[in-house]
């Protein structure tokens, strides 16, 4: 018995995700209380019209409590990193310093927002950058709801060959790329998708000047963005066809230095006078009185980048830290129609010690211990460090829980594949017109670029010759969609929102960002249109 394709089934399948964004966005429930309805909804049609059994659905919802522990902990580490920044009063102080070396607010904020989250993007990704950029723009005046919105915009251009090019590396291991690495097509599609992705780059650039100061700011921030973001742009690819691994991580690098150069310029060697709704206004900008200077009060963000890069950069270091993993068993469950989870041993296995989250904790721990030294952070404030960390780590990782949980159930159900197969099947011949969201749909829910290609890398490649279009077509616009969707997805808002302080408020960033994911989708799309 096959899965059935029907009006009602695509529906169906469809519901969870429209129950999701309606208690987010339009009656404003928090996260946990929008997450639990949600997977609630995705269980009761998975048994009922996708006829899985109760064993099943328990199995997923296992995997996604397991899976969840993976952005779980970077959450609380990230937490802890931002708080032990605050007891030391280093925000203030990058406010203090950042306002000497940039005079010009809005490069502040390209800076901060668009170069540091792209620089961190690269070796570590999961969301890291959201997480650690947002109380960063904040320390220089940002208000909170769009010091998350600008660093979700950011990362997505870093989302495929960021982590060291492993949304790259999961789109190759899903197609029939992983039997001709070094071809001419294998070449041909790292090419296409590092334009169709890199292009995010100056979107994200241009959207943060419209957002601070409408045309007055597309004006005023175009030369900073032209030459920042030409730098990565053009470098990543290049970069991707000599090595995809560092094809993010050295031009982030180099914009972020680039950055301070192009705030000697003259158009921004002055404070700038374009009003922006994005700041807060200057009588409520934080003091600083701290004996701490700026390489001090960015002590913490160095040591994420140098343990981040030597780590993974160092392969020996990188494969033994590596082989240290952690997962469970699951047995094979399968639905009435055929649909089969199959067996396994060792279920998305975790290697802790080179995850993102351990590199933060190992950063917050030198960094507090640091700052005890200097004398700014006593005994009895590591309990307030860690009762701060507890109240805002805490609803977001029940979320977190709570959606990726839904994610798997409708997975394993088969409901994913039917909201694919059913988008297919009406769209026909210009299904590469929407084939970016399949992409967008797979990471809205697992908030992974990673895991949108893992998902749909292959059924990306079998429409594209079932339609009669060439295949690194929509391959691109598959992980271009993926590197979209992450934008917008509930998992990776809520770390920006839990480190921001704004617990509770991810609808209205979600609803901020909704028209352009669409927007960035479509073009996407058309560019497949064109690519084929």
């Amino acid at each position: 018995m096959g899965l059935p394709v029907t009006p009602l089934t695509w529906f169906a399948a469809l519901l969870p995700i429209v129950v999701l964004l309606v208690l987010l966005l339009r009656l404003r429930w928090s996260a946990v209380e929008a997450s639990v309805v949600s997977l609630a909804v995705a269980a009761v049609t998975a048994l009922t019209v996708f006829d899985a059994p109760f064993a099943l659905v328990g199995g997923e919802v296992g995997k996604g409590i397991w899976n969840s522990l993976a952005i779980i902990g970077i959450t609380f580490p990230a937490v802890l990193m931002y708080e032990v920044s605050r007891q030391a009063n280093g925000f203030a102080v990058i406010q203090r310093e950042m306002t000497r070396l940039v005079p010009d607010r809005l490069l502040q904020v390209l800076a901060l927002g668009w170069c540091f989250t792209g620089f961190l993007q690269g070796p570590s990704g999961f969301g890291v950058p959201i997480a650690v950029a947002a109380p960063l723009l904040i320390g220089i005046g940002v208000k909170p709801l769009w010091a998350v919105v600008i660093p979700l915009m950011s990362q997505t251009w870093g989302t495929t060959f960021g982590t060291l090019a492993l949304g790259w590396e999961s789109l190759v291991l899903q197609t029939d790329l992983a039997q001709q690495v070094g071809s001419a097509r294998y070449w041909s599609t790292a090419f296409w998708s590092a334009v169709m992705t890199g292009t995010l780059c100056p979107v994200a650039g241009m959207l943060t000047c419209w957002f601070y100061g409408r045309w007055r700011g597309i004006w005023h921030g175009l030369p900073a963005v032209a030459l920042l973001g030409g730098i990565q742009v053009l470098g990543l690819v290049a970069l991707s066809q000599v090595t995809p691994v560092l094809s993010a991580v050295i031009p982030s690098t180099l914009a972020l230095g680039a950055a301070f150069l192009v705030a000697r310029l003259p158009v921004y060697a002055r404070p700038d006078t374009t009003p922006s709704a994005l700041l807060n206004p200057s009588d409520n900008a934080v003091q600083a009185d701290s004996p701490l200077g700026l390489h001090q009060a960015l002590l913490p963000y160095y040591l994420l980048s140098i343990i981040s890069v030597v780590v993974l950069l160092t392969p020996p270091l990188h494969d033994w830290l590596a082989s240290w993993k952690t997962g469970f068993a699951f047995p094979q469950t399968q639905t009435g129609y055929g649909v089969v989870n199959p067996a396994t041993g060792l279920y998305a296995p975790i290697a802790w010690l080179v995850h993102s989250g351990s590199f933060l904790l190992l950063t917050s721990a030198l960094s507090a211990a640091y700052y005890a030294r200097l004398g700014l952070i006593r005994r009895a404030d590591l309990r307030v460090i860690g009762r701060n960390t507890m109240q805002k780590a805490v609803p977001a990782s029940l979320s977190v829980v709570f959606l990726i949980a839904m994610s798997k159930v409708m997975s394993g159900s088969g409901q994913v594949e039917v909201l694919a197969l059913g988008t297919a099947s009406v769209t026909g011949p210009y299904f590469a017109l929407l084939s970016p969201f399949i992409g967008v749909l797979g990471s809205f829910m697992s908030a992974s670029n990673v895991s949108s290609n893992i998902l749909f890398g292959q059924f990306q490649q079998s429409m594209a010759r079932l339609i009669g279009v060439n295949d690194l077509a929509l391959l691109a616009a598959q992980t271009t969609g993926g590197a979209i969707g992450t934008m917008c997805s509930p998992s990776t808002v809520m770390l920006g929102t839990t480190t921001a302080g704004i617990p509770g408020r991810e609808g209205q960033v979600i609803s901020r960002l909704l028209v352009v994911v669409l927007a960035l989708a479509l073009c996407a799309g058309a560019a497949a249109c064109l690519l084929g």
